[in-house]
C-alpha cells in the first residue's frame, strides 16, 4: 500500500513538472521578437510618441544603464501576466536592473516588471502608484500612446532618482566587514 502512495505521489510531482514546463514552451513560442525600446505589436502608440519614447529610453541606458522595454500586444491568451513577463524577460535577454513595461490591450493589463536587483530598490507600491496615477487614467479614456509616454517619463523618473541616491561603493563594504572581523578576531584573542 505505502508502495502505490509512493508511486502515485511521484507521478503526481512529474506530472506538474511535465505541465509547468509545457506552460513556460507555450509562452515562449508566443513571445513576439523585440523591435527595440518599443514593440508596439499592438499598434496603439502614434509615430510621435514612438520616436520621443526611443529618444528617452535610449537616453536613460546610456545614463543610467537600466533598459526600459515597452511590449504591447492584443492579448495574453491566457497566460498569467507574470509568467508572460517571464518568458519575454528571458527571450529579449533583458537584464537584472532592466523593466518591462507590458500591455495587453484586450485583456486590459498593464504590467510593470521591474528585473530582480532593480524590483529590490524600485518598489511593488511605487510601481502602483506610477500605474495608478499616470498610465491609468490615459488608458481609460482610450488614450493609449498618452498612458505609455506619461508612464515611461515617470518610470524614467523613479529610475533617476534611484540611481543618484548615495550609494556605498563595494570596496567599502569589504573594509568595513574586515573591520568587522578584525575586531571580533581580537576580542576572541584577548577574552
Amino acid at each position: 500500500m505505502a508502495r502505490h502512495l509512493l508511486i502515485l505521489i511521484l507521478g503526481l510531482i512529474l506530472l506538474a513538472l511535465a505541465s509547468a514546463t509545457l506552460v513556460r514552451v507555450a509562452v515562449a513560442e508566443e513571445v513576439p521578437e523585440s523591435r527595440g525600446y518599443v514593440s508596439d505589436y499592438a499598434q496603439v502608440i502614434d509615430s510621435k510618441t514612438e520616436v520621443a519614447l526611443t529618444y528617452l529610453l535610449s537616453t536613460i541606458e546610456q545614463e543610467y544603464r537600466t533598459k526600459i522595454a515597452i511590449l504591447t500586444i492584443d492579448s495574453l491568451g491566457g497566460v498569467e501576466a507574470a509568467d508572460y513577463a517571464a518568458a519575454v524577460f528571458r527571450e529579449w535577454d533583458l537584464r537584472p536592473d532592466d523593466l518591462l513595461f507590458l500591455v495587453a490591450i484586450k485583456d486590459g493589463i498593464v504590467y510593470l516588471e521591474p528585473g530582480r536587483r532593480l524590483g529590490r530598490r524600485l518598489t511593488d507600491e511605487r510601481l502602483r502608484e506610477i500605474m495608478d496615477e499616470e498610465i491609468l487614467p490615459a488608458f481609460s479614456e482610450g488614450e493609449f500612446s498618452k498612458g505609455v509616454l506619461q508612464g515611461t517619463v515617470a518610470l524614467t523618473s523613479a529610475i533617476k532618482e534611484l540611481k543618484q541616491e548615495p550609494q556605498m561603493p563595494g570596496w567599502i563594504w569589504l573594509v568595513a566587514v574586515a573591520g568587522v572581523v578584525l575586531v571580533v578576531g581580537l576580542a576572541l584573542l584577548l577574552f
